[in-house]
This record gives structure tokens, sequence and C-alpha cells, in this order.
């Protein structure tokens, strides 16, 4: 399926209509959840599909369905799971159903699972349209977020974050794309290390499916000795 044209016109859903969707739809939904690429094959990623009454958030955003995600806590997990839901996301956006990523939403019973809860995933039909005009996406240009030239780089600009805040960098030559993440201080780090982690997965995942709607083949492998860029932590680097 190919999901690169809603990079360019998904956008996050936070008012819903709350009547659930229809059985047929949730169950054609588990099947692409099941099928989702993990960025790293070693870590086990669980998830349940939830209602309003099983999640408590924070914010005063609520939907009929939630991703519940749990994972095996390993090195790269949460790149891992921003990775593999931010397919969901543009998936559910190709069916005309709204999302939002709840980085401060939890479950409110205890998940019946050994794995470690990560974070929750919205999804229902959205008051209003679930997408937007290009010009409507508030993000920073590529040459504050990127260097060199490869035509992917647009749809991983593009990819959400907390607050936009776009804590990357990703470096182009040679057909490769270098992915770093901004290296935070104390202050930042109690509020975004987690979400960072997950945000990279998130523009990671775009880079994959813009990977292969340019007819390549998606490769993510980490280098022994990559270019360090001051301020940031190498993360890996796609082919």
């Amino acid at each position: 399926m190919n999901l690169y044209d809603y990079i360019f016109k998904r956008k996050s859903t936070r008012k819903y209509d709350m009547t659930p969707l229809k059985e047929e739809q949730l169950e054609e939904i588990k099947a692409f959840a099941d099928k989702l690429k993990p960025l790293y094959k070693d870590i086990k990623v669980e998830y349940i599909v939830a209602n309003a009454a099983e999640v408590k958030n924070i914010l005063p955003i609520k939907a009929p369905h939630y991703f519940i995600i749990s994972s095996e806590s390993k090195e790269g997990y949460l790149t891992n799971v921003g990775f593999m839901f931010q397919q969901m996301d543009l998936y559910l956006s190709s069916k005309g159903i709204g999302t939002c990523w709840l980085g401060m939403a939890k479950p409110i019973k205890k998940i019946n699972t050994r794995l470690e809860f990560v974070i929750i995933l919205a999804f229902g039909k959205a008051l209003g349209s679930p997408y937007r005009e290009l010009s409507e996406f508030k993000r920073k240009s590529l040459s504050e977020i990127s260097s060199g030239e490869d035509e992917r780089l647009e749809g991983a600009r593009l990819a959400p974050s907390a607050t936009n805040s776009q804590h990357w960098f990703f470096a182009a030559k040679d057909g490769k794309i270098h992915a770093y993440q901004k290296k935070l201080n104390m202050v930042q780090a109690l509020m975004y290390d987690k979400m960072n982690k997950v945000d990279i997965g998130i523009a990671l995942c775009h880079l994959y499916v813009a990977t292969e709607h340019f007819g390549k083949d998606f490769v993510f492998t980490k280098e022994e000795h990559p270019k360090e860029i001051e301020g940031y932590i190498y993360t890996g680097t796609v082919e």
C-alpha cells in the first residue's frame, strides 16, 4: 500500500465523533497492525485497542478508540514504536480516519502484559476533515533540519513531533540519509526525552514510506564510526 501521499495531507485530529467505528473496520485495522514493519526485528511489541473509558488523558482529547502500545524495554525500543505505529497513523489517514499521538495519556487499568507501556495513539471518525493543505503544516525548513539533497527529506520534514519540536537532523550524502536526535539539556530531557525517541522513529517511518515510494529498498543500519554533528546524537542510517 502506497501511503506516501498521506504524508502531505494528514493532520493530528483532536476532535472526534464518539460513535465507534464498525466492527469490520476495526478488524481491518487490527489486521494491518499485525503486519507493521519493525525498525528492529528483535524487539517485541504488543498493542490492545481500547475505548474512551479505558484511557485517561491530561489533555482534553477524547476519541472512541485508542491503540495502547507496549514494548520490550531494549535499546531503540521507543524509536521502534514510533516507526511502527506511524505506519498505522498513515494507514488510518488513507482510510479517512483521524488520529493523534497522545504522549500524556495512560491506560486507566494495568495492561495484561509483561512489556512496558510506551504510548497511546487515538483514532476514530474526525469531526471535520482529517486532512489539511500543505500550506497549513507548521514545520521548520529543510535547511534547519537537514543537509545535502535527497528527494525523501521532505517527507521526513513533515513528520509530526511533540509540540512540533522536530528535535532531529538528517544528513544526506551519496544516496544515504544519516539520522540524528538533538541532545537535550536536563530541563528539556525531563519533558521530551521519551517523546524525542518516539519522534525520531516517526520521522524514520516517513523516510521508509518515501524510500519505497521512489522505488528503493529501505535498509536501516548503524555505522560504526558515523560523522559527529555538534549538539546531536547519531541514531542510524537509511540507505
